[in-house]
């Protein structure tokens, strides 16, 4: 599955780097000095990547370029990583007076920026720089001796640029990323639990490197579907506690047969918390940029290649109306409600699958109704006991029967059936009896027999008393009759239309669900509108992507909370839905994820325009039934 956070913040980090992107110096330090003294001339590089072009700097007459460095720097604040690098050109001044360098030009790959004049002091009253004031540099022959503060942060830097290179090197021995499954073989549709662990020497974390973030991916996402990593991790020693184990557990669904490499990546980051000497002899600014969050040391580690074969499902006793399920079930809590009704009068019945597999492809068992009864589509729902894997838990059916005939004593029995990886069988089940009370329908002969003794009513006088009455010629013409009339026929078709309504949701499941769907779309939409108006970016998208997935589901068999961003995305594909319109889908189904698990800055995003565009994609949605 592709990362949801570089889905997401592509467009948004590019355009907050390209802002952010600059070039910068403070001149010379220090600002004055004896002749034939050094001095620093500092350029720092922000969110800057490439090479450097500074051919076209202006050195006055008596200053001259007699050494250089560069170091790096990243910073992490709020889901959010910068870098900057620092280039150091050391400068000797060998006459007296003001030496201005003019303001130039810096090409960073062919990317001009303007730097600022500077300008050295050079007098004969500054103090003389000693030998002991200068490293003692191997290579002082060639570039000249360097003042000791400039030595100090120099060798700062190295020993923070030796710890971060070790540590990397390190990392890249001893990082590993494994996934471990219960069994080689696996089938297409069946949702496979597994552990995802990623581990590292426990030297890192001695020496001070603790780990900020990680956030793991699937590779093959055409042929395997993996939740997101939603769950909080697990981290552990290894059991002779030379080893950091951090690990997820997961669910995937192989898509399609056949034989694949699967892979996973992971990118994460390490803070490294700098220490007192690593803050001897910066610069205000590196300390500044080193205080609270520390050294944010970007990684990423890819999974040696585990090769998995898919297997079809075995032709062989599958039944012909296969339910889709794989794993490991039973069928409880078979009930009927009402238990005791009449010829005509329909009733519910309720069948409980409980177990571990692939539930969001279930499809509905089978109701063995024969010619006696007359059955609808079921409707379902799913309760998940696996922290969002949607593997664990019981899924509820309820059909809609209605009986033909009277003294029927049992109410249908339900089907089930599934395939166990395990044994590599089929399992069918079947419902134990129900008893029910069906009743003759319509009046009892007496009642017949009592109606036809009934004298016939006097039509003829009544009709003919109403046609010499002055009172009902007054009360035909009067407009409150009229009035109450049409007032007496809405109510009477209010009713009709209401009890009509009210059949069709009880025997037509397919059309309760449509009703649901939408009601609990229009509910979550509203819940997203005021999460917006309060500026909650986590309660918006999270109510968004409800709203949306309700939605998509109604007038389908589909449960809503089942629905992935590539499923979502496949259905609005297949009712001729935009590219854009498929773009903001992805936008909102992800958003929550990553703004917790992707650490995504949502300072450059505009809540207001956002539930616009999701208040117009819900009706774009709910108009392309």
């Amino acid at each position: 599955m592709k990362n949801i956070y570089t889905l997401i913040l592509s467009v948004i980090i590019s355009a907050a780097h390209a802002a952010a992107q600059s070039v910068e110096t403070a001149g010379f330090e220090p600002e004055t000095v004896h002749p034939d003294g050094v001095a620093e001339y500092r350029l720092v590089f922000k969110d800057l990547k490439g090479s450097v072009d500074i051919s076209k700097i202006s050195l006055p007459d008596g200053l001259s370029i007699v050494g250089k460095s560069t170091s790096r720097n990243y910073s992490f604040v709020n889901g959010k990583m910068s870098n900057s690098t620092t280039l150091v050109m050391s400068m000797r001044a060998s006459k007296e007076g003001r030496l201005t360098i003019p303001e130039w030009e810096v090409s960073v790959d062919g990317k001009p920026f303007k730097i600022a004049a500077a300008t050295l002091s050079v007098d004969k009253s500054a103090p003389v720089q000693t030998r002991d004031e200068f490293d003692d540099d191997p290579f002082g022959s060639a570039f000249g001796n360097l003042p000791i503060s400039m030595r100090v942060r120099r060798n700062n830097a190295n020993s923070v640029r030796q710890q971060i290179q070790s540590f990397e090197s390190n990392l890249r021995n001893s990082a590993k990323l494994e996934i471990k499954f219960p069994r080689q073989k696996i089938y297409v549709g069946e949702s496979v639990p597994c552990e995802l662990v990623f581990s590292f020497d426990n030297s890192l974390t001695e020496r001070g490197f603790t780990l900020a973030q990680l956030m793991p991916e699937i590779q093959k996402a055409d042929a395997f579907d993996c939740p997101a990593f939603s769950e909080k991790p697990v981290v552990v020693l290894s059991p002779d506690g030379k080893r950091v184990l951090v690990k997820y557990t997961t669910a995937i669904t192989p898509l399609k047969a056949g034989s694949y490499d699967l892979d996973f990546s992971a990118k994460g980051v390490f803070n490294r918390q700098p220490t007192a000497d690593d803050l001897m002899g910066t610069s205000i600014f590196d300390r500044m940029m080193s205080f609270g969050g520390g050294r944010q040391i970007p990684f990423e580690v890819n999974m040696e290649s585990k090769k998995v074969e898919v297997a079809e499902l075995p032709a062989e006793g599958r039944p012909a109306d296969f339910t889709g399920a794989i794993g490991s079930f039973s069928l409880e809590n078979v009930r009927v409600e009402p238990d005791a009704l009449t010829v005509g009068e329909p009733c519910s019945i309720f069948a409980k699958i409980v177990g571990v597999g692939n539930f969001p492809r279930i499809r509905e068992p089978k109701l063995e109704a024969g010619d006696d009864w007359k059955t609808y589509k079921a409707k379902s729902s799913f309760i998940d006991e696996s922290n969002g894997l949607a593997n664990i838990g019981f899924k509820t059916f309820e059909y809609t029967a209605v009986p033909k005939k009277a003294d029927l004593p049992f109410a249908p029995p339900i089907l089930f059936n599934y395939f166990d990886p395990i044994s590599e069988k089929y399992v069918e089940i079947k419902s134990k009896p129900v008893p029910v009370s069906v009743a003759p329908s319509g009046r009892s002969k007496r009642a017949e027999q009592a109606q036809k003794a009934a004298p016939e009513p006097a039509f003829g006088k009544i009709v003919e008393t109403a046609r010499v009455s002055d009172n009902g010629g007054r009360l035909l013409n009067s407009p409150y009759f009229w009035g109450g009339q049409i007032v007496l026929i809405c109510a009477l078709a209010a009713f009709v239309f209401g009890r009509r309504e009210s059949l069709r949701r009880r025997n037509d499941a397919g059309y309760a669900k449509l009703l649901a769907d939408k009601r609990e779309s229009s509910r979550h939409l509203k819940s997203a509108r005021d999460a917006a108006k309060n500026g909650d970016f986590r309660g918006f998208f999270e109510e968004a992507r409800r709203a949306l997935q309700y939605a998509l589901a109604a007038g389908c068999d589909r449960q809503a909370p089942s629905l992935t961003t590539r499923e979502a995305v496949e259905m609005m594909s297949a009712r001729n839905m935009s590219d854009s319109d498929k773009s903001d889908a992805t936008l909102f189904f992800d958003g929550a994820d990553a703004i917790s698990f992707g650490g995504m800055d949502t300072s450059k995003l505009d809540i207001h325009w956002l539930d616009g565009k999701l208040v117009s994609l819900a009706g774009k949605i709910s108009k392309r039934k």
